[in-house]
């Protein structure tokens, strides 16, 4: 399936000033990202409309050691069998708006809550997958970009706060809209098709499926509030999001890639039709249910000075909700047989974040940021492999500024940069139909955030 230090597993956040303290702002978001952050600090905004940009640029690198045919074991197609995610850099906005209000203040906001994607060349046909007789025939090509992933959302969120004394009350919430793109190489024993199969060469023992799967789906998610200013040095707050589970609905596309060897044809007649290279396909409607996780914040901001604010953000998400997702088909056919349903093996665990950040307002229109994160991965080992880029733990430090021009226009950027340590996932007992795919992974990101925000 399918980002970042944005958060573990497929999650996103957004805002370039949280960005900027280290991405778990409950206390000290002062824009329309409130509605996902914290909806009750609207209360305290004025009139204001806003822009943000984010901009990734990954790199992720996967170091095979599955011991297959057409991955590694013997066909070192790579240099040292290392691959890395060919994806280009990711653009991500969002905007929104809030009103002041004399009973409350609202606001409206448009972002992606929810997004990964990556894209490999993992896969080539084994030495002598094709041995043809005819040197007029020309062997057919397996798509260059075998393993991808393709998840969008985009959120559309209403909200308000509310001021009740040294408290600040706020919700908001609406439709979230997905679509995702799955594709994976799928292997196939042929021996399961025909047992005589099992006597040929061990370079067609395993047989590649081309597997793609296209959906789409709706959720309903909310975001509520509480913060409590504590005199004039703390404030306090209390956050929370849930998400309806998503029912997708979509299609898969199958292509079988057989074998051709002339020799086998002519003298073994009964796998003449599993052995002559011919390309079977199958394609049909399917459905699945897509839990979603709910999580917890908690926020804390000290300000000892006017000038020097200390910001800490701890976040719990709940990922353990995605254990296997069932996908059920209509009218799918492979090779003379019905594929009724297939089920997606995650079994996360849920997992905690914490965002450590500072704010210097050096002058009236000068305001600098510091921030470090740390973000745990929710996929353990039996599951993970190359299509979530979400390789592990992960440490981030960011910074930036804001620059005020005026009473009205403020500038804001932030950069952060994030890395996992290297993690290695074991093949001993692995097998070509575990969900998982043994080896070395590592990966590293550079995030840039711009913003601008106009208030009246």
């Amino acid at each position: 399936m399918i980002a970042f230090l944005l958060a573990s597993g497929f999650r996103l956040s957004f805002g370039t000033q949280s960005f900027a303290i280290g991405g778990v702002n409950y206390t000290l978001v002062n824009d329309y990202s409130a509605l996902y952050w914290n909806p009750s600090l609207l209360s305290d905004q004025r009139n204001s409309f806003g822009f943000d940009l984010l901009t990734i640029a990954p790199i992720t690198k996967y170091q095979l050691n599955t011991n297959l045919l057409g991955y590694d074991g013997g066909y070192p197609r790579l240099q040292d069998n290392t691959a890395y995610s060919e994806s280009p850099p990711f653009l991500i906005p969002s905007f929104g708006f809030v009103r002041y209000g004399e009973s409350f203040t609202w606001g409206f906001a448009a972002f992606a809550p929810f997004g990964m994607g990556t894209r490999w060349d993992l896969y080539d046909f084994p030495l002598n997958y094709y041995n043809a007789y005819d040197t007029t025939w020309e062997e057919p090509s397996y798509p260059k970009y075998d393993w991808e992933s393709d998840f969008k959302s985009l959120a559309l969120w209403v909200g308000f706060g509310k001021e009740v004394g040294p408290f600040r009350l706020g919700l908001s919430g609406g439709p979230v809209l997905m679509s995702i793109l799955v594709r994976k190489v799928t292997l196939l024993d042929p021996a399961t098709v025909n047992p005589d199969a099992a006597s040929a060469p061990i370079e067609y023992r395993l047989w590649p499926i081309d597997t793609k799967l296209k959906g789409y789906g709706v959720s309903l998610g909310m975001s509520a509030g509480l913060t409590a200013y504590l005199g004039e040095i703390f404030t306090f707050a209390l956050t929370g999001r849930y998400y309806t589970p998503t029912n997708l609905y979509g299609n898969v596309k199958l292509q079988l890639f057989t074998p051709r060897n002339d020799y086998i044809v002519e003298h073994r007649p009964e796998l003449s039709t599993l052995f002559s290279g011919y390309i079977f396909q199958g394609s049909g409607e399917g459905t699945t249910r897509l839990p979603l996780p709910p999580d917890i914040g908690v926020g804390i901001s000290i300000r000892p000075t006017k000038i020097f604010t200390l910001s800490f953000g701890f976040n719990y998400v709940f990922w353990g909700v995605l254990k296997d997702v069932v996908m059920e088909f209509d009218d799918l056919t492979l090779l003379y047989q019905q594929v009724k349903a297939d089920t997606l093996h995650f079994n996360w665990h849920n997992v905690f974040e914490v965002g450590i950040g500072t704010k210097l307002d050096l002058t009236d229109w000068l305001s600098f940021r510091f921030g470090f994160a740390y973000d745990q991965s929710p996929i353990p080992d039996s599951t993970f492999n190359p299509l979530i880029p979400d390789v592990g733990n992960r440490i981030g430090f960011s910074g930036g500024f804001s620059w005020s021009v005026g009473d009205f226009w403020t500038y804001n950027f932030a950069y952060t940069y994030t890395r996992t340590p290297e993690r290695e996932i074991s093949n001993e007992g692995y097998v070509y139909s575990d969900p998982y795919m043994p080896g070395k992974y590592s990966f590293q990101g550079h995030l840039f955030n711009v913003g601008v925000i106009y208030r009246w």
